[in-house]
């Protein structure tokens, strides 16, 4: 068994996601402020337009700035984008062991956001909040990716993933599967114990709102989208979740029909 080191391997709460976190904390991500934080950094801002201007999103007009950018999307999934770009910048990025490219990982996280929204609309949860997850849940494959290539383990992984789901594939490798080793990581960089707590257990759901990450999870990963075996799945366990499978089945045909 091979084991990350947590939390001492990782690095510390990069600065600019310190002050972001500040502005989360105080409630000041609906202001000026946040706008202008973000407009500091031009390759941050190339980076969000990039992600909002994806087909992922289904805009219909180009979006231009980052004010209309967090008018359209709301400042909980700017957050997440955020965040997610941050974090690239604080680990090695290669994806391979999960033969995957970083614009592939970007579009799964963009892609479950966008069926979260069109999935539980008018439903009686906090949709932003879990947007915000849903864009960063996948954030411990960033960690485990760089610790199988680090470890000359690719190879291993690779062949551990053609018998084994993903999350199956990690524990043996590593010890931890990546949505724990995110929590971790999350919780290290004192991101509120409501996100820890989504994010550490997707895989072992025991709540609403984890049971729903769980789904995204099942149906839109790094070994395939919308697969017939995965949407048999989810509708099976949607229905131990006394959750309507009829209404997530119409947001996956709807998203489908806009797939390339």
């Amino acid at each position: 068994m091979y084991d990350i080191l947590i939390p001492e391997s990782f690095p510390n709460l990069p600065r600019a996601m310190q002050k972001l976190q500040q502005m989360f904390a105080n409630d000041t991500l609906q202001s000026p402020l946040f706008v202008k934080f973000l407009e500091e950094d031009p390759l941050l801002c190339a980076n969000i337009l990039k992600l909002v201007n994806s087909p992922h999103y289904g805009l219909s007009n180009k979006v231009a700035s980052i004010h209309h950018s967090v008018m359209l999307l709301g400042s909980t999934i700017i957050r997440g984008i955020v965040m997610a770009a941050i974090l690239k910048k604080s680990f090695l990025l290669d994806l391979s062991p999960y033969n995957i490219t970083i614009e592939t990982f970007d579009s799964i996280c963009a892609l479950r956001v966008k069926l979260l929204n069109i999935w539980l609309i008018g439903e009686n949860i906090d949709i932003q909040a879990l947007s915000s997850a849903a864009f960063l849940m996948e954030s411990g494959k960033i960690i485990s990716a760089n610790a199988i290539m680090s470890r000359h383990l690719k190879k291993k992984f690779t062949d551990l993933l053609n018998e084994n789901s993903v999350v199956e594939a990690e524990k043996i490798l590593l010890g931890i599967e990546s949505y724990t080793l995110a929590g971790i990581l999350f919780e290290k960089w004192e991101f509120e114990k409501s996100f820890v707590d989504l994010i550490s257990n997707i895989a072992m759901p025991q709540t609403n709102e984890q049971q729903v990450l769980h789904i995204l999870s099942l149906l839109i990963n790094t070994q395939g989208i919308f697969t017939k075996e995965s949407i048999q799945i989810a509708s099976e366990l949607l229905i131990s979740y006394d959750m309507n499978v009829e209404k997530l089945q119409q947001a996956i045909k709807t998203i489908q029909k806009e797939l390339p």
